[in-house]
């Protein structure tokens, strides 16, 4: 009987096969702690799955710096393939895996078991299956109206602070979540980025609009934090559940994804470049950052942002000046203030 053991060389771990009465020499000799026996195939109890996937979980996060997102999504596919298998994921065949693949079929499942296998395992079994290409859909974005109407369905300071941060940033809900104190430039309307490596998502200098600020001015009127405390006290997961349900009444189904796409429709009607825009939004490699810094400075970046005149809560018709641009970013501000609008009924609703 072939049992897989964990060596390390060089600070990097694989898993072989070899015999059963060599891997009891090795344990017996280099120790535990150097060589780890695992159970026979038939053993490999929740107990053992739980040591694995906190290998596993270590891996991605400090050995190859994958986000939290990402890393959660490689656990939960592998919790699957564990399961399904019964074993160590050492002793599986193709066979096996493509049965698991055809009950789990996400697009994330095929990304997540080729990276156990290729970049923790050490093994190929997993290589021959291909990533499915979905095929392009149509991106359906709601109009002001129906974003108005879900603002003032919100009801909480925190989740109207929140929908019109990313409204008019296009950024991530879990970035715009963890934002802090000290990464937000309230007279400048910038976020700064996070200091986090990340190998699969990528984060630059973003701006929010007029709109975005009195919100969250508004905001800080019930609670200041510290520099280093997040802005925002409200998981993300709440955020969700809040958007969803303030949205329906506004008959299209709005998520923090759906604010990222529309403020792309948005700032393409704008007439905004593309890098810009996927600049705002985090898209641009450090590489391209590096090479053509002076493009993505935060002054060129701000100056574009505000020439643009982004409007999230404004019904009416974009109102050009004499140059053909709408009017400046600072010109309007009063005349939204995003802390007059209230859910229908509510005492403090402005002219009530």
């Amino acid at each position: 009987m072939a049992v897989a053991v964990k060596s390390i060389y060089q600070n990097r771990s694989s898993y072989v096969l070899v015999p059963r009465a060599a891997a009891e020499i090795i344990a017996a000799s280099l120790g535990p702690q150097t060589a780890q026996v695992s159970r026979q195939a038939g053993e490999f109890d929740s107990q053992a799955q739980e040591v694995f996937l906190q290998e596993f979980r270590d891996a991605c996060r400090i050995d190859w710096h994958l986000k939290y997102l990402t890393i959660k999504g490689h656990l939960l596919h592998t919790k699957r393939l564990l399961d399904f298998l019964g074993k160590h994921p050492i002793y599986a065949t193709r066979q096996e895996l493509r049965k698991f693949f055809s009950i789990d079929t996400a697009q994330n499942a095929t990304k997540s078991i080729r990276v156990l296998y290729k970049r923790f395992l050490n093994s190929d079994l997993a290589s021959c299956f291909e990533i499915r290409q979905t095929p392009p859909h149509p991106v359906l974005v709601p109009n002001r109206l129906q974003l108005r109407k879900t603002y003032e369905n919100l009801r909480t300071s925190e989740a109207r602070g929140m929908f019109l941060l990313l409204a008019s940033s296009g950024g991530r809900i879990h970035e715009a979540a963890g934002l802090t104190l000290s990464q937000i430039d309230l007279e400048k309307r910038m976020i700064l980025p996070s200091h986090e490596l990340s190998r699969t998502k990528f984060q630059w200098v973003s701006f929010f609009n007029c709109e975005a600020k009195a919100a969250l001015e508004k905001m800080f009127e019930q609670w200041y934090p510290l520099p280093d405390q997040k802005i925002f006290t409200t998981y993300q997961d709440t955020f969700t559940r809040q958007f969803k349900k303030a949205s329906k009444q506004a008959g299209f189904k709005i998520t923090s994804q759906v604010l990222r796409e529309w403020f792309c429709n948005e700032m393409g009607k704008l007439k905004v470049p593309d890098r810009y825009v996927d600049a705002f939004c985090g898209r641009v490699p450090k590489k391209v950052l590096g090479r053509h810094y002076t493009d993505y400075s935060p002054e060129n970046l701000k100056e574009i942002y505000d020439k643009a005149d982004l409007r999230v809560l404004d019904v009416e018709d974009p109102i050009p000046n004499r140059n053909g641009f709408r009017r400046g970013a600072d010109e309007k501000a009063s005349t939204l203030d995003p802390s007059t609008f209230f859910p229908p009924g509510s005492p403090r609703r402005r002219g009530e």
